[in-house]
């Protein structure tokens, strides 16, 4: 209940905030492609093994 009617916030983000948050994203996308580049076969396989045909 509080937050639904809470006042202006007296708060300050300086110009580095905005630098931090997008570093925060880049490093994100960065370490996702590294993972999925260390276990591209075993995720290639996975899928291989799902959608491949049965005999």
């Amino acid at each position: 209940m509080f937050f639904l009617f809470a006042l202006d916030a007296s708060a300050y983000l300086d110009p580095g905030t905005g630098s931090i948050i997008i570093q925060a994203l880049i490093a994100g996308f960065v370490g996702a492609a590294f993972v999925i580049k260390i276990y591209y076969k075993r995720i290639k396989d996975f899928f291989a093994n799902i959608f491949s045909k049965k005999k």
